[in-house]
């Protein structure tokens, strides 16, 4: 069991360990009865009826109007709940999602210790959700709010010209800044060995607008509640309301109690002490404890349970060879419209479809179809090497589109390597022929040896990409055709192809140092000749970069891949790369190139083969 620091106590010579959660309730506990304690002292002077006789005042039509700024407050809440749901990608349905955010932030901010009772307040209310998805959605849902909270109170503090605290508000926006920089350009952080990943651009700001609705709300529910006679303006209460509620949220103290109206007092220091003690109590009732009423009603109703998880997409018997990439990389099948299929992978602010749709195809849906399912996970959709018909498509519903590859393919039916366009290529094998290597089909596979060789490319040319290119591992390579090359019964190098009754798709070439020249070139000539006996009128050598000469530069896109796929005189198919905006194709390119050059790690990682 985990302990803090602070929850050692000496007893008798011996260290006795508290629990952390014991000590965070010790702490909350002992923080709320300081503060009542501070409060009673500041208040000790103060006439009881003064404070009843102002409660009473407060019109019926205020509380009316307070209670609807309620409801709009809570609103909001539920949808930055749905919002991170979204984010997150728990398969939640957005209306239960708001359901149960709701109740965990009336039931949190009212009994304190906000991630904890909501962590389980949400796990009542949420079957499909463990308690670890609850309890860190609900600290997602905290550190969010903070930051939103933050941002909202800064901007108040420099927007409203009476407002106090211009300096640190300014700080506060510049810390802001920097945070939305970082969503934007770098979302997964590592700090201190820890993976943070921060909310994409598009959840931070769902996150800054629901939390501005969300604050004023609750300070226009306040400002209504105050009694009449005090004459206080809304725009000096809503910079004092928004520090008093950060009071609260440091104190841990449920609901903020005695932090907040201590902070409210300071910061409205004109005002009647005891019209002000009325108006929060009324807050209070109408606020904090109806609310935290409803929702133990809400929870006292069983849940009902989730729908029946649909099985895990299978590659469809329409799908394109690549679609093998599901068994290893982060891509899936996804249904677009009607039995319209197409791969997909989720970055920081993009669902990316990988190639053409495969199945029943509407092209002139496709576009819109793509982006009701990207804002469903709040990002945007991109299109990825796509044809020219799809990208036709996109470029007539609004897309910017751009050259990004083309895809080299050959007939292995009809392939030869006579002809002046295949000399670089008859060169080649020539040179493997003197070599005297033997090029076969890979059928019982030597797990160790082929990890060597992948190892040692790796280590000379920098490392695996990822992303729409496979990379070398298990879950991946046992459902591929594997062609090597041997030199006195030793491999020397290997190349993979992703495989259906159709097609046949390049994948990967690895080799040693001192593999002779030419291998590679032999390797796909021989997999052509096993592709023709079988039957298989297409293989693609994979596609190229098509970039313009500075971009090229800038990326360190070499030309040897092309010169490699062009000494077999291939067909070259024409592939694009689109998004609904010219910011949106720009940040979806570098977004793509980072998820091809930096991958995660893979779940198999080498070696660790099953014999």
């Amino acid at each position: 069991m985990k302990h803090s620091a602070i929850g050692r106590v000496l007893h008798r010579g011996k260290a006795w360990a508290i629990p952390r959660h014991t000590v965070r309730l010790l702490a909350a506990f002992s923080a709320t009865l300081g503060f009542l304690w501070l409060l009673g002292q500041r208040l000790a002077h103060l006439n009881t009826a003064e404070v009843a006789r102002a409660f009473a005042d407060v019109p019926v039509a205020n509380w009316a109007l307070a209670l609807i700024a309620t409801a709009v407050s809570f609103w909001a809440i539920g949808r930055y709940d749905a919002s991170l749901h979204r984010h997150i990608g728990t398969g939640v349905a957005p209306r239960k999602a708001r359901h149960a955010g709701i109740a965990a932030i009336a039931f949190g901010q009212t009994l304190g210790l906000g991630i904890i009772t909501g962590a389980l307040v949400r796990w009542r209310m949420l079957p499909s959700l463990s308690l670890i998805q609850a309890t860190k959605l609900s600290a997602a849902v905290t550190l969010s709010f903070l930051i939103g909270w933050s941002m909202v109170t800064a901007v108040t503090l420099l927007a409203l010209p009476d407002a106090p605290l211009k300096m640190p508000a300014l700080a506060a926006c510049a810390g802001g800044s920097l945070v939305a920089l970082l969503c934007l350009l770098q979302p997964r952080l590592r700090l201190f060995g820890r993976q943070i990943a921060l909310p994409n651009i598009f959840t931070l700001g769902q996150i800054l607008i629901f939390t501005l609705i969300d604050t004023t709300a609750a300070a226009c529910a306040l400002w209504l509640l105050c009694p009449p006679d005090i004459a206080l303006p809304f725009a000096m209460l809503l910079p004092a309301y928004l520090l008093a509620l950060g009071a609260g949220l440091v104190s841990g103290t449920p609901g903020g109690v005695g932090a907040f109206e201590m902070a409210l007092l300071a910061a409205l220091p004109t005002q009647p002490e005891a019209d002000l003690i009325a108006g929060i109590l009324a807050f209070r009732l109408a606020y904090y404890a109806l609310p935290a009423v409803i929702s133990a009603c809400a929870l006292l109703v069983p849940p009902r349970p989730d729908p029946r998880p649909k099985p895990p997409q299978r590659t469809a018997e329409n799908a394109p060879a690549e679609a093998g990439l599901i068994h290893q990389n982060q891509f899936s099948i996804l249904g677009i419209h009607d039995d319209c299929q197409m791969l997909t992978a989720t970055t920081s602010h993009f669902t990316v479809t990988l190639l053409d749709a495969f199945g029943p195809k509407r092209m002139a849906r496709i576009p819109a179809a793509l982006y009701a399912v990207a804002r469903a996970r709040n990002r945007r959709p991109c299109l990825y090497k796509c044809g020219t018909r799809l990208a036709g498509a996109a470029r007539r519903a609004g897309w910017r589109v751009a050259p990004v590859a083309a895809e080299a393919w050959l007939n292995p039916l009809t392939f030869t390597a006579s002809g002046p366009d295949k000399s670089t290529l008859r060169r080649k094998l020539r040179k493997v022929e003197k070599s005297n290597l033997h090029i076969c089909e890979i059928t019982a596979i030597d797990w160790p040896t082929l990890t060597e060789i992948a190892q040692e490319w790796a280590n000379d040319t920098g490392g695996e990409r990822g992303f729409s290119m496979g990379r070398f591992g298990y879950s991946l390579l046992s459902t591929q055709r594997i062609f090597g090359a041997y030199s006195n019964g030793r491999l020397l190098a290997f190349v993979s192809f992703h495989h259906n009754g159709r097609e046949w798709a390049l994948d990967l070439m690895r080799h040693r140092r001192e593999t002779p020249d030419g291998t590679n070139y032999a390797l796909v000539a021989h997999a052509l000749h096993v592709a023709r006996d079988q039957g298989i009128a297409r293989l693609s050598l994979a596609a190229a970069p098509r970039l313009p000469a500075w971009l090229r530069r800038l990326t360190r896109t070499g030309d040897g891949l092309c010169q490699f796929k062009s000494a077999f005189a291939p067909q070259w198919q024409p592939l694009y790369i689109a998004a609904p905006s010219l910011p949106a194709l720009a940040l979806a390119s570098a977004e793509i190139y980072r998820a091809i050059h930096n991958p995660p790690p893979l779940p198999d990682p080498a070696p660790f083969w099953p014999e």
